[in-house]
């Protein structure tokens, strides 16, 4: 998310991440009893990240919060975490052998289908997929770590291999969604990019090159939505985070998130909830037993 100001919730690039400047994406395998660590990063609070991550778990099961959704993880499954979806691992992580494959779409081949970008459920593919899967997780590690001749179009290949076994495994709904209109994908794309500075349609009209009654008109047959409908939700969930996530006070929550008055933002996030910014906090941190402080 592009903004002029320290963000409240981290978020990292994976530039920052990057074991291998220059190659736009990361393998990485966690055994169990080792620590998610990152010198540039803290993992252990709630964060976001610019990119993608598909993990693939081993034999152990585990527990984790993406956004307001509480993810089991089961033995042999997989979970596609989408960019800029806040997220906080359980200390079950500790034991967990699991494969952490990061990367951005731009790595992806030309052609790739659409990735979905938000899963509900981890998909657990049969137990001979998932050997073939995770056999395959292990020889994308290896190339990864090799810096062989024409390594990135070798990463490319099997990371698409990859992928198409995971959407395999996809509820049809899911699928579906990910096959959503060019324009509809932009704009969530240029949504989460601009949140905290373009607060009208006509923004993000000028910047797709189209007229705003064009753009309401696609967003509106897919999604059943207006444009402002789906920005406004999209700045709901943005507030729910951080006043989950987050000690700041309610009035700098309403000045990150570009609402001049703190009495507005209190009436906009009544009028979309039906609770006040602080009843909230209260009652979604009492939900899911989780305190930052």
């Amino acid at each position: 998310m592009k903004k002029g100001k320290q963000s409240i919730i981290a978020s990292y690039r994976l530039e920052e991440l990057l074991v291998v400047p220059g190659l736009m994406i990361d393998v990485h395998y966690k055994r169990a009893g080792e620590p998610v660590h990152h010198p540039n990063a803290d993992f252990t609070m709630a964060h976001r990240h610019e990119f993608y991550t598909l993990a693939v778990t081993g034999k152990q099961r585990s527990r984790h919060m993406v956004d307001f959704r509480l993810i089991d993880m089961p033995p042999e499954s997989m979970f596609l975490l989408a960019p800029w979806q806040v997220h906080l691992s359980t200390d079950e992580d500790q034991v967990l052998d699991v494969y952490l494959i990061s990367f951005t779409t731009d790595f992806l081949p030309a052609g790739f289908p659409a990735l979905p970008l938000c899963m509900e459920h981890p998909v657990t593919p049969d137990s001979v997929a998932y050997q073939e899967i995770w056999h395959l997780c292990a020889q994308l590690l290896r190339e990864f770590n090799t810096r062989k001749a024409l390594q990135e179009q070798v990463l490319q290949h099997y990371l698409a291999v990859l992928l198409t076994q995971f959407m395999r495994y996809l509820p049809e709904s899911t699928r579906r969604s990910s096959l959503q209109p060019e324009l509809l994908t932009r704009y969530r794309e240029l949504m989460e990019q601009h949140l905290l500075s373009w607060s009208s349609p006509g923004d993000y009209a000028r910047a797709l090159h189209v007229t705003t009654d064009h753009l309401n008109e696609v967003v509106k047959q897919e999604t059943g939505q207006t444009v402002s409908a789906l920005l406004a939700a999209r700045r709901i969930l943005e507030a729910k985070r951080m006043l989950l996530h987050s000690t700041h006070g309610i009035k700098e929550i309403a000045w990150y998130l570009q609402f001049n008055e703190v009495t507005y933002f209190n009436r906009f996030f009544k009028q979309h909830t039906g609770q006040t910014p602080v009843a909230f906090r209260i009652s979604s941190r009492e939900k899911y037993n989780y305190n930052p402080e």
